[in-house]
Order: C-alpha cells, then sequence, then structure tokens
C-alpha cells in the first residue's frame, strides 16, 4: 500500500485485523443464556450470508463487497476511502492461487475465491496478510497456516504492497516525504 497511505501506514494492520475477525472460525463452547449452539459468527456467519445475499460475486465489486461488510476502517473515513482506492487497483494486478496464476486481475480473483470457499460445506476461515510488491507484484492466495499458533488450515489472501520509508523521508536526504 505504501504511497498511498502514507501517514497512514500504521494502521494497514488494522484494516487487515478487521478483516480476519470477519473472516475467522468462531468456536463457541458455552453459550450464554439465552444463546444456543449453534451460532453463526465469522465465516460461518459469511457462508449464510453469501448464500442470502450472493456478497462475493460478478454483480458486486471486492469495494462494495467489503463496504456492505463494515470492512474499511468505518473509525477514520480519510483511511477508508484509501483502502477502497488500494483495493481498486488491485485491478492492475494479477491474481495466482497455490502457485498458479489464474488470470484474473487481482480484485476479481479476491472475490472469486472467496465465492468458492463460502460455496464449501466447511469453508476455510480466511486471513488476509500482506507482501513487499517488489518481490511479486501478484495478488496471492494459498491454502494453511498462517500463524504458529494457528491449527486450522486456512485460505490465506496476501496483498502486493509498496513500503513508504516513513522517518526516513522526513530527514534529510531523505527520499520520499510526506
Amino acid at each position: 500500500m505504501g504511497p498511498r497511505f502514507r501517514q497512514d501506514d500504521h494502521l494497514i494492520s488494522s484494516l487487515l485485523d478487521l478483516a480476519n475477525l470477519r473472516f475467522t472460525r468462531t468456536v463457541f463452547e458455552a453459550p450464554s443464556p439465552p444463546l444456543k449452539l449453534p451460532l453463526k459468527d465469522g465465516i460461518d456467519e459469511l457462508k449464510s450470508l453469501q448464500q442470502c445475499f450472493d456478497i462475493f460475486s460478478d454483480k458486486h465489486s471486492l469495494v462494495e463487497s467489503f463496504a456492505v461488510l463494515g470492512l474499511g476502517g468505518f473509525w477514520n473515513p480519510a483511511l477508508k476511502n484509501k483502502l477502497y482506492g488500494y483495493l481498486e487497483h488491485l485491478a492492475r494486478e494479477r491474481f495466482a492461487i497455490d502457485g498458479s496464476d489464474t488470470g484474473e486481475a487481482g480484485d476479481r480473483g479476491i472475490v472469486t475465491a472467496l465465492r468458492k470457499n463460502l460455496e464449501l460445506d466447511v469453508p476455510y476461515p480466511v486471513y488476509f496478510t500482506s507482501h513487499k510488491l517488489d518481490d511479486d507484484p501478484r495478488v496471492l492466495a494459498t491454502h494453511g497456516k498462517p500463524i504458529i499458533y494457528m491449527e486450522d488450515e486456512y485460505l490465506i489472501i496476501s496483498l502486493p504492497m509498496t513500503p513508504w520509508p516513513g522517518r526516513a523521508a522526513l530527514l534529510p536526504g531523505g527520499t520520499g516525504g510526506p
């Protein structure tokens, strides 16, 4: 994201965390009354919403799908607009899943991957992360364990980002700038 977010780069992790919380598998061991099992939350709720509203489809852009789910940083309208601009920009990048280029643009590839995942009887929870655009400009999706303390298999979606030099850009002789 880098240059697009600049002084808001430190908030990118909050946006990814918000998406990760929305797409996780929630385990309820003992619900408080009056709630009863099974409760729908996280990926299970999204599966139900997808069946009812076709959120991830050719009818909707990735931005529209994220907006309807409240995944835009509701606490900061400027940040939300930067995120939506970044997601629209992913149309210029390619999409690869499990090492194979799909031929889709990055934004459409994410929509397709999420739609197909939510069509599974038991969908994978989804984990959003990032990688350096210089290492690979594509949006990358894989299946695996994103963090060592998570035993569940996830659909991992990694977004290409360009780092902004931050403080270094503000120093005399620094590159970039605010």
